[in-house]
């Protein structure tokens, strides 16, 4: 049986459920969670490469972990299983911290039609023990300062890592599209936690 999700009007009132394929066909307002994983000590982030196999935006690179909010089901709860399922990462509730809503622009291409309401949070870690799901290639790392050039700088080429620290350079267009979420949530929140951190998005 396909997935279904719950539907909301601009006011974020639950207006109904629909499958997963009207969802993205039609552009039904939905909430996804999304789980940016920054480092505990150093000021880094992890982010995922979507399997080959995907539907939508295959091989690209992507938030450590993100998904859609089953029907009646919580963001708390979703988080956590979509956490586990990507990432192999088992979380307990009290290690996110859960940074807000972002409403992110709507995003329409040929055959899809998404606009969503993200519930956005942050995993706190030192060198996770990823054990990647099905729908992800692998997992790379990207120091905050070489992410901030492409989010708040525009730069269209930035450096990441291997997990086993081979150094590779990502295009601008290779990312997924969350425009404004980072500079909107996450930013904020990795000035407060690494006041070093030298970026122009001040």
């Amino acid at each position: 049986m396909e997935e279904q999700l719950d539907i909301f009007d601009e006011q974020m009132n639950c207006i109904g459920t629909a499958p997963r394929s009207r969802v993205h066909a039609e552009g039904l307002l939905h909430q996804v969670v999304h789980c940016w994983i920054i480092g505990e000590s150093e000021p880094v982030l992890y982010f995922q490469q979507r399997a080959h196999t995907k539907a939508d935006f295959p091989d690209s690179y992507d938030l450590a972990c993100g998904g859609h909010i089953g029907a009646g089901e919580y963001p708390d709860t979703a988080v956590l299983r979509e956490v586990w399922e990507e990432t192999g990462l088992h979380l307990m509730p009290g290690q996110l911290a859960k940074l807000g809503q972002y409403r992110a622009p709507d995003l329409k291409i040929p055959g899809f039609f998404d606009r969503e309401t993200s519930n956005v949070y942050v995993l706190r870690q030192d060198t996770p023990s990823f054990a990647s799901g099905e729908e992800v290639a692998r997992m790379i790392c990207v120091d905050a300062e070489e992410f901030c050039r492409m989010e708040l700088e525009n730069a269209q080429e930035i450096e990441a890592k291997t997990l086993d620290g081979e150094v590779f350079r990502i295009s601008r267009d290779e990312w997924c599209c969350h425009d404004g979420e980072f500079a909107a949530l996450v930013f904020p929140y990795l000035k407060q936690v690494f006041p070093q951190l030298r970026c122009t998005g001040d």
